[in-house]
């Protein structure tokens, strides 16, 4: 009997761990920083001050936040309650336009994007099932146009790579949540044995502090695989258009293009012919 019992409990032990989240820092509480940050000058601060993860992005474009947080000028008290323990991912994802007059007469696109890697404890193995959750949420409406924080019809994806640097796989891509936190879930397999969960900002619109991201959690699963982002909301959609790296919308099946439905979701698809 006791060595039943003892069977048992070792089952329930490597059930257990067989369990346990492999995002090594998924809710940011692992970092140095001693007070509410704005966005990084430069990615080597972040880098140098949050461990298990890298920020590749553009400058001021990627921060952590010890919610609720005082941010712009003027200051406001801004953020709310992190999902998960005292801190939260903040992304920024700028396309700005600026007309340059003549004699040059031309257009320029200034495009940010914040893009962050998360270390896992092992690699992915290859054709193994996991289900991949985090949360997210938007910036509050009601602060006023003055303020430095703004809300567009933005979105993130969401990715799996080998290297820190480099967004690699894209998953999903998620619309920019409620002002509430948000669950979302996804449930993939590879073939790559990537080690790290990557994340970076959309670039439908000029944005600024685009999203809130928090509590990222991997664990294997037999779960069926998710087949679209529907199955995270549960929401029917449709095709609304279709529009290319700059914004505008297009009529061409060829290139890097945006697909935008109706509730609030977009797939990127690089299409040659």
């Amino acid at each position: 009997m006791k060595k039943l019992i003892l069977i048992a409990f070792l089952f329930y032990a490597f059930s257990v761990k067989a369990q346990q989240n492999l995002v090594l820092n998924g809710s940011f509480e692992l970092n140095s920083l001693s007070s509410c940050t704005n966005s990084f000058s430069n990615n080597l601060i972040y880098n140098n001050f949050v461990s298990y993860s890298e920020s590749f992005g553009v400058e001021h474009s990627s921060g952590l936040y010890n919610l609720p947080c005082w941010v712009c000028f003027p200051s406001v008290l801004w953020g709310g309650e992190p999902q998960d323990g005292n801190w939260a991912l903040g992304l920024d994802g700028v396309h700005e336009t600026l007309i340059v007059p003549p004699p040059l007469d031309t257009t320029v696109h200034n495009i940010k994007q914040g893009k962050v890697s998360l270390e896992l404890a092992i690699p992915l193995l290859d054709n193994k099932r996991y289900k991949l959750s985090f949360y997210a949420k938007s910036p509050p409406t009601d602060i006023p146009t003055s303020f430095c924080i703004t809300k567009k019809g933005n979105f993130v994806d969401i990715g799996i790579s080998n290297n820190s640097t480099t967004f690699g796989i894209s998953l999903f891509s998620i619309p920019l949540a409620d002002t509430a936190w948000q669950e979302y879930t996804y449930v993939f397999e590879t073939q790559n044995s990537e080690e790290y969960i990557t994340i970076q900002a959309g670039l439908n619109d000029t944005i600024n502090q685009s999203i809130l991201l928090d509590n990222f959690i991997l664990v294997e699963t037999t779960e069926p695989l998710t087949t679209g982002i529907n199955e995270l909301n549960g929401i029917n959609k449709h095709l609304l258009k279709i529009v290319d790296i700059l914004g505008k919308e297009s009529k061409s099946k060829n290139g890097l293009l945006f697909y935008i439905y109706s509730d609030g979701t977009v797939e990127k698809k690089l299409i040659i012919e």
